[in-house]
Order: C-alpha cells, then sequence, then structure tokens
C-alpha cells in the first residue's frame, strides 16, 4: 500500500528555445515530466510543474528577421504553437513561464545586480571558441574539427565583456556534489560531469554587446544578459521570487529534466549561480538522451526528424505516450522505428491491455448484471499485484520510467494468466459461485491497472473507468491497492480500447 503525502514535488522542464518548430525530443522532456506530475498528484503530494520558452538571444533575433518580424511578434506566434501542442499531448502543466514576462525580467536584473554587488561578476577580455547553436563558449579541448562537443559549427570570438567568476567555486560544487550523490541522476553521467570540474572551471561570459535581443544588465545598459543566466533563473522567477508565495512553498525543485546536451548548464552553472545569491540547490537534476530514426540521427539535413503531431494524429496520443516511455531505456540513447511502434501497439496494448478489458467485462456482463459483484479478495493473486504497486513506485521514486512501464504492463501479464487459470468461460456453469469471487479480483485489479496508466495514459484509463461503471473524478476510485471499489458496480463492454494496426509501411 502507497501511503498518501502532502509533501511537496516540484518538477521541471527546460525552457525550450523558440527560433523552431518542436520535435520528438522537446515531447519525450515534457511528456516525462508530466507523468511525475500527474504520479505524485494521485499520490495526494503538492505538485508544481513548470515549462516555459527562453525567448532571448542572438538566434531568436537572426531568425525573427529572416521571418520578417520583429523579435517579439516572432515569439508570440511560435509560443501559440507550443502551447497548442501541449494541449495535444494533453500537458499538465501548472505554469508556463516566458523569458519576455516582466516579472521575469525584473527579477533576473535584481540576481544579476546581486551578483555583481558580492562580487562574482566583473568586467574583462575573452578569446575562445563560440558556438551560436549553444550560445556558448568552449575550450580547444572541447572543440573539435571547429565544432562543439554536440556538432554545431564554433567560430574563434574575441571580446570585452563581463564574466562570473566560476572558478571561485569549484571546490565547493565538487565537495557539493559528493554530499550529495542525488544530485546528478542518472548515475551514467555522474562521473562526465565530475571529470569537466576536476579540468578546472573558467570564469563565463555572462554578456553580449553585439545582440540587442535580451535583457539589460542592470549595472551597464551597453550589454545584454547572456541567455543562460537569463534562461536558468526562470526556474526561480516562475515561483514569484524572492517573495512569491509560490517561491516559499516550493522551492527548491526535486526533479529537473533536460536532454544531456544542456546538462552541463544545470549541474555547472546552475548550482553554482544559485550559491552566488544563497538559495537551495534542486535535488536532482536528471538528463534522458537522445532520440535516433530508425537508428540514424534525427536531423533536418537527413529529412528524418519526428514531428509528434503527426504522430499523435495517426497512431493515438496515449500509444505514443506509452511507446516513448517502453521504447527507450529512461536516461539513456534510443531509436525510434515506425515497426516497433506499430508492433507494441498491436503486441501490448491490443494483445497484451486491451483484450485483457475485453474478456473479462464480456465474462462479468454474463452475470450479476443488476447488483454487480461481492467484495472478494484471492490472496494468491493480489499479493503478486500489491508487490507491482509497491515496486512502480520504487521507480518513480529513482526515476526509472522504462520499468515503471515494464511493471504496469506485468500487471496485465498476470491478470491475463490468471484468466487462463481459472477458466472463468467454464465456471459460470460449474461455479457460479467461484466465478463470481475470480469476477471481483479481475475487474478491481483491472481498476487498479488503469489508475497506474493514467499518468501515462492520460485519456485510455478513463475509458476503462467507463466500462468498470466508475467515476474518474471520484479519488476514492484512485486508490492504488485493493478495495470494494467495484463492489455493486455495474460494468458495460464498450468499444476496444485499442485497434490492431497492419501497416504496409512497416519495416
Amino acid at each position: 500500500m502507497i501511503k498518501k503525502s502532502k509533501q511537496k514535488f516540484y518538477v521541471t522542464t527546460p525552457i525550450y528555445y523558440v527560433n523552431d518548430r518542436l520535435h520528438l525530443g522537446h515531447a519525450y522532456t515534457t511528456i516525462a515530466a508530466d507523468i511525475f506530475s500527474r504520479y505524485y498528484k494521485l499520490l495526494g503530494y503538492d505538485v508544481f510543474f513548470l515549462t516555459g520558452t527562453d525567448e532571448h538571444g542572438g538566434k531568436v533575433q537572426q531568425a525573427a528577421e529572416k521571418a520578417g518580424l520583429k523579435p517579439k511578434q516572432f515569439i508570440d506566434n511560435l509560443v501559440i504553437g507550443i502551447k497548442d501542442m501541449w494541449n495535444l499531448l494533453d500537458i499538465s502543466y501548472d505554469h508556463f513561464i516566458r523569458t519576455t514576462d516582466k516579472k521575469h525580467v525584473k527579477a533576473i536584473q535584481n540576481i544579476a545586480k546581486r551578483m555583481y554587488d558580492n562580487g562574482d561578476i566583473y568586467f574583462g577580455e575573452y578569446e575562445g571558441w563560440y558556438c551560436k547553436g549553444c550560445e556558448a563558449y568552449f575550450t580547444d579541448k572541447e572543440v573539435s574539427e571547429n565544432k562543439c562537443p554536440y556538432g554545431h559549427e564554433v567560430n574563434r570570438e574575441k571580446e570585452e565583456a563581463y564574466f562570473f567568476k566560476l572558478s571561485k567555486y569549484q571546490d565547493w560544487l565538487k565537495n557539493y556534489i559528493t554530499e550529495h550523490p542525488e544530485f546528478l541522476q542518472p548515475t551514467s553521467r555522474r562521473q562526465e560531469i565530475i571529470s569537466f570540474i576536476d579540468q578546472g572551471l573558467q570564469d563565463i561570459c555572462i554578456s553580449r554587446k553585439n545582440v540587442s535581443w535580451g535583457i539589460k544588465l542592470p549595472f551597464d545598459k551597453n550589454y545584454t544578459m547572456y541567455v543562460w543566466l537569463d534562461a536558468l533563473f526562470n526556474y526561480l522567477t516562475a515561483l514569484g521570487y524572492p517573495n512569491g508565495k509560490k517561491f516559499k512553498r516550493y522551492w527548491s525543485p526535486v526533479l529537473q529534466l533536460m536532454a544531456k546536451d544542456i546538462y552541463r548548464f544545470h549541474t555547472i552553472y546552475w548550482p553554482i549561480f544559485l550559491k552566488s545569491i544563497d538559495l537551495d540547490i534542486p535535488k536532482s537534476e536528471f538528463s534522458h538522451g537522445w532520440w535516433t530514426v530508425e537508428g540514424v540521427k534525427m536531423s533536418k539535413s537527413f529529412g528524418n526528424m519526428i514531428y509528434p503531431e503527426l504522430i499523435v494524429n495517426e497512431f493515438g496520443l496515449d500509444a505514443f505516450r506509452y511507446y516513448l516511455f517502453k521504447e527507450m531505456s529512461f536516461g539513456e540513447d534510443g531509436s525510434f522505428s515506425r515497426k516497433t511502434f506499430i508492433d507494441r501497439i498491436n503486441n501490448e496494448l491490443v494483445a497484451g491491455i486491451g483484450n485483457l478489458l475485453s474478456r473479462v467485462v464480456t465474462l462479468a456482463q454474463k452475470r450479476n448484471t443488476e447488483n454487480g459483484y461481492k467484495y472478494f479478495k484471492d490472496h494468491s493473486f493480489i499479493k503478486p499485484i500489491e508487490e507491482k504497486i509497491t515496486q512502480i513506485n520504487g521507480y518513480y521514486e529513482s526515476r526509472e520510467l522504462t520499468k515503471v512501464v515494464n511493471e504496469i504492463f506485468s500487471i496485465a501479464i498476470l491478470s491475463n494468466k490468471y484468466v487462463q487459470d481459472n477458466k472463468p468461460w467454464e465456471l459460470i456453469e460449474s461455479d457460479p459461485e467461484k466465478f463470481d469471487q475470480v469476477m471481483y479480483n479481475l475487474l478491481e485489479v483491472l481498476r487498479i491497472l488503469a489508475v497506474e496508466l493514467s499518468p501515462i495514459m492520460t485519456k485510455k484509463w478513463k475509458e476503462i473507468f467507463a466500462q468498470l461503471g466508475l467515476n474518474p473524478d471520484d479519488k476514492k476510485n484512485q486508490k492504488l491497492k485493493f478495495t470494494k471499489a467495484m463492489e455493486g458496480k455495474i460494468v458495460k463492454k464498450g468499444n476496444y480500447l485499442f485497434t490492431k494496426i497492419d501497416d504496409k509501411e512497416k519495416k
């Protein structure tokens, strides 16, 4: 049994750069955050889920100029599309922040002034490799064949600018990581960050003089703020820092999710920036991997970009959300394949979960059509189900979403086996009392399965509830344990939950 809690759970996605169309990678991060948010709300946690857009910097300015629009007008149009995308993917965020929000601009200027006043920001000259794609400088060691570690072209640049004393906090950060092992997740990313710190942290440029589209430095209006200093603090300003009620209620984040290309910014710059202004550090920074497509890097030039709306419109939202976290081990790289997508729909969603619901409800309708079934607990069946519930909770706690999905599916496997072992189609004639007992256990486990699926399949679980005669808005029906919820409920077979796909394009 999972105990409910009023514990706080603040989860974030990165804020997405608004110079292009959102793709599979953006959707993956955001759906992951949505799943965590929904699960902990289900358990009774006080959850705050933040996402938003990163709207300043040279790339946005250039993209707007190319489109013949002013930056704000260009951004406003894109933000509408982003919000439409999150609505299509059923993302239940609690707040959407934009770095052009007046409250964010004011707050980040105050933060920069505080850093400057305490001596962490100074004026100097810098020469190094600048990457427009990352909007960041890289060292000689990090640049190979004129490209940054993430494959973007770099240019040698020299400029007078303001710098943040990253080196001042090197020892502190190393000690913090040692004392807080949960900060770097998954553990496979840990050594990469530690090795980078051990090479020696260099002070970083935090201003640009030739980029007008940005937040002015409060202590020198000739410069705009380096986009990463501006962007990272969205997690703070969205809560109304420094005096907002939400800031006092939710700070600091329990889980911050991102792709691996921005992990260094979140695990080196971000905690040091917070230390500079004496704020608590987030509990964990989690980096997931990158998607390839049929084993090939996803790229516009290859013509193999995966856009979520196209997949959802063809196969449905819940199948898409399920596939992402069943297919790619959470935290590692993975490959999107149309063939495996369809195979998972047919072999798992149709044959496993959908067929289970159809078989059980069809059989249940053959008896007790007016009064439903009486409570009965078959401990030999329910004990392993309750163990699965505990295991699923443990995997959420250890941030292993793929294992969460696997364990949920295993509930369907156990239930299908229970059907086969007990042969209720024979019991209905030979032993009606035993039939009723078997049916109650199966119906109640279907309820549990639907609730476990609800953070992932945000639509289909309600269809399961409808066939079970349950109100999805009644919290009593959403308990993750064996209950009397199905006692007396009148079940009614509905449409098939999923439809088998015969696709000639499978490879």
